[in-house]
């Protein structure tokens, strides 16, 4: 149900009918947000900072930073933009800048601000009123660092703190304070995730828990990149399209189905509002790197039961990387229709090209004994005719209906198609400073449909009211790839290197076809049982149906896994009102292509989570904190089979597999996130995991030395300065990284500093500076092998941001 305050809509939250309706002239709508102190005088005084907007929006940021009681009735706010208010004042001062051009009066009176139009005869003291307490789900406009509902881990609409696993959000505001690009750098500030890159500037890896994370969620829909090349065709190049990023570590198979036991990341799409809202961008920074970008959007007719948005975005650049370069565009469309006061229906699409030349594939080769070379961090084997060109297209939707005040049916889809054009070189550390390079021409086509149909409701038992969800979902993933490799290789000088001198390949040949299709299907259920108040209890289940098939000229493997149960449970009880104890048990399973002796397809890999922690909320949830210690197990692993002949697999000549790997990461994390004090926004994320065998062949040994460091630690900030500084607001982030090794190639642990400030212009215009790795350290951010695959961080950059928002 859209959030918009026009009446029936208000009435219908609350359960007011229309028989009610004409008893009730007049609603209020009341938004008491958290303060420490509810009480407080008219003279007082407030460090604010909120932004001109939709008025609405206003008087909540306006109510969570004064804990003012706002009324008024439902269609009074309907079209009208605030003024800015930055600074410190009193209520008094504050409210009259607040509502200035905005034609309404008001009455102060102690804690409670009542607003009506100018031709209404009376006030609403004494009106019936709704209660909205803390942050929504929605981060855009609030300017906090936290969120108050996620349903990413089990699709029931909780806050942090009534969540029973590990949840980190990115919000809009920390990705624009950070000058957020991509979701390599999301992931980057968010708590528990490592990023690297895999054989490519463009391929990205996301890892949690010691684990690499096989999906991706677009609105809690599931599309995979689980596949070697899938991050060459998925286009995660610009966040301008989203609200917010989630991310829930440990398994989520409850909503995922099969995969690892790492992380769901949910990617949660911006979304039209009731007022119109422009806000535009323009950028430049080193390297030649200029982006523009608008977004748009608003009522589509007078009685905005019509809503659209747009968002285009265009950027092009070079690269500390010698003869790299891009050229991306996005245009993202959705619009939003009220079919009845109970039904919404959206569709929207978005269309990304991504264009990449010198395009650098394998990175860099090191000496044979593990040791770097004194490579310039700008150099690269790629020549420039090297390049990835993507093209992703999306088609989205949902229907959302609102049966009565408990239940409600949600239907959400999501369609992609996309292709890409690589062409790059890869490499044979010979040693003795020489490298053979080989070519691959590659083709890619992805076809993605997804669908998720969840129905949401609460129900009486034994005289208390608890929350269940039934659900339904399924997707598929046809993946298909045309390459061929150059047979003419050449052999360069490691030291000596000259990219002009190798011709762009020709072939003889046709590009060979190898296909990947993934069915996922399953059912699900959860409900949230709340035996006395402070108690509740989580107990959910899946029902699942895999299927994975592999088909290429010599071979066709065909794997499936029907009717798997994937458990979840969780409690969670309330210590007092700010603090919670939980613990939770997650479950997932992955199918795997590997034979044993007798030629027999091995069992699943299966992941489990076990988890207790200590969440806070402060503040009516502006304010998160959060401990937790896990144990995250994968059992099943393969193992080779050194003394059987090549006799397995559908071909009778690949290698034979046996079960008995086992890895164990027992590891603690600990998270503070939003508002820490009056315009004082943080995040603060620390991690240790140390996964490793504990059994198998490689029993007691480090497991993904080279993925999973064992320890990272995160601080993102930024302060609104109080008096005379109003205007402006200085902010940085920290990152820090333990070693990464990888037999003798080892990268010792490195901190990255990034400064940022924003000055406000006026209440529309501001404009924003970016400092990253302000102290220039020289890093790799991703280690392989001797051959290649290592791959640089980024030097010290600037970026310079002029933004404008109505």
């Amino acid at each position: 149900m859209p959030t918009h305050y026009r009446l029936n809509h208000l009435t219908k939250a609350i359960g007011i009918r229309n028989a009610f309706k004409a008893q009730l002239p007049t609603l209020a709508f009341t938004l008491a947000l958290p303060v420490a102190a509810q009480a407080q005088t008219q003279a007082q005084e407030w460090t604010l900072n909120i932004p001109a907007q939709p008025l609405g929006s206003a008087l909540q940021v306006f109510a969570a930073q004064t804990g003012v009681q706002v009324l008024y009735s439902a269609g009074t706010v309907e079209h009208l933009q605030s003024s800015a208010v930055v600074g410190r004042y009193s209520l008094e001062e504050s409210v009259p800048m607040l509502l200035r051009n905005s034609g309404l009066r008001y009455q102060l009176s102690g804690n409670t601000l009542t607003l009506q139009a100018a031709g209404d005869s009376a006030m609403l003291l004494g009106a019936t009123s709704v209660q909205a307490s803390g942050l929504g789900a929605t981060t855009e406009g609030t300017g906090s660092y936290t969120t108050g509902s996620t349903n990413t881990a089990t699709k029931l609409g909780l806050s942090l703190r009534e969540t029973p696993q590990s949840v980190s959000v990115v919000t809009r505001q920390q990705m624009d304070d950070q000058n957020m690009q991509s979701l390599e750098d999301v992931a980057m500030a968010a708590t528990g995730i490592n990023t690297v890159k895999d054989f490519g500037t463009e391929r990205s890896r996301y890892f949690s828990r010691g684990f690499q994370v096989n999906d991706l969620q677009y609105d809690g829909v599931p599309t995979s990149i689980a596949e070697s090349y899938s991050m060459d065709v998925t286009s995660v190049n610009n966040m301008a399209i989203y609200d917010r990023v989630e991310f829930v570590r440990g398994p989520n198979g409850l909503m995922q189905g099969a995969g690892n036991p790492s992380a769901a990341i949910n990617l949660i799409r911006k979304r039209p509002s009731d007022v119109y809202k422009l806000k535009a961008e323009l950028g430049a920074g080193s390297w030649d790197n200029y982006h523009s970008q608008i977004d748009v959007g608003g009522p589509l007719n007078d009685e905005g039961t019509l809503r659209g948005r747009t968002v285009m975005m265009y950027n092009t650049g070079n690269s500390y990387v010698d003869r790299a370069g891009k050229d991306n565009q996005l245009f993202y469309a959705i619009g939003e229709a009220d079919l009845s006061e109970w039904t919404t229906v959206s569709l929207g699409t978005v269309l990304q090209k991504d264009y990449h030349n010198g395009y650098d594939w394998g990175g860099l080769p090191t000496q044979t004994n593990g040791s770097f070379y004194p490579f310039s961090r700008s150099t690269s084997f790629a020549p420039s005719w090297a390049h990835l060109n993507k093209l992703n297209r999306t088609v989205f939707g949902d229907i959302k209906h609102q049966f009565n005040d408990d239940w409600s049916l949600t239907v959400n889809g999501n369609v992609s198609w996309s292709n890409a054009d690589f062409l790059a070189l890869y490499g044979y550390n010979m040693g003795a400073n020489q490298m053979r390079l080989y070519t691959n021409d590659t083709q890619y086509d992805d076809e993605q449909v997804s669908i998720d149909a969840v129905l949401n409701g609460s129900y009486e038992l034994f005289g208390r009211k608890h929350e269940i969800i039934f659900g339904a979902n399924a997707r598929r993933d046809k993946f298909i790839n045309y390459s061929r490799y150059n047979n003419n290789s050449s052999v360069v000088d490691i030291l000596d290197f000259s990219a002009s001198s190798l011709p762009r390949p020709t072939y003889s040949y046709d590009r060979m076809e190898y296909d990947y299709t993934r069915e996922d299907k399953g059912l699900y259920m959860a409900t949230r049982l709340n035996p006395v108040d402070d108690l509740h209890v989580i107990l959910g289940s899946r029902f699942s149906w895999v299927g994975y098939k592999t088909e290429s000229p010599t071979s066709t493997d065909e794997f499936k896994e029907n009717g798997k149960v994937i458990p979840y449970a969780g409690i969670v009880y309330d210590v007092n009102e700010n603090t919670s104890v939980y613990a939770s048990y997650t479950d997932i399973y992955k199918l795997q292509s590997n034979y044993d002796v007798n030629n027999k397809l091995l069992a699943p890999v299966t992941g489990s989570n076990y988890e207790i922690g200590l969440k806070n909320e402060f503040y009516e949830g502006r304010l998160n904190t959060s401990l937790a210690i896990f144990r995250t197990d994968q059992s099943h692993m393969p193992e080779a089979v050194t003394t059987a002949p090549k006799i397995c697999g559908p071909t009778g000549t690949g290698s034979c597999y046996e079960e008995g790997g086992k890895v164990r990461n027992d590891g603690f994390e600990a998270e503070l996130s939003g508002e820490i004090l009056k315009g004082w926004n943080g995040v603060v994320g620390y991690t240790y995991s140390h996964p490793k065998y504990i059994a198998g062949a490689k029993d007691g040994q480090d497991y993904a030395t080279n993925t999973a460091p064992q320890r990272l630690f995160k601080i993102a900030t930024n302060y609104q300065l109080p008096g005379a500084l109003e205007d402006w607001r200085v902010g940085g982030n920290l990152y820090h990284q333990s070693k990464i090794y990888l037999g003798d190639i080892q990268q010792g642990a490195y901190n990255l500093v990034d400064l940022n400030t924003q000055y406000k212009v006026n209440q529309n215009l501001s404009v924003q500076l970016n400092f990253n790795n302000v102290f220039d350290k020289k890093y790799y951010s991703t280690i392989n092998d001797d051959n290649l695959g290592n791959y640089y961080g980024a030097p010290r950059n600037f970026a310079i941001t002029l933004r404008y928002e109505n």
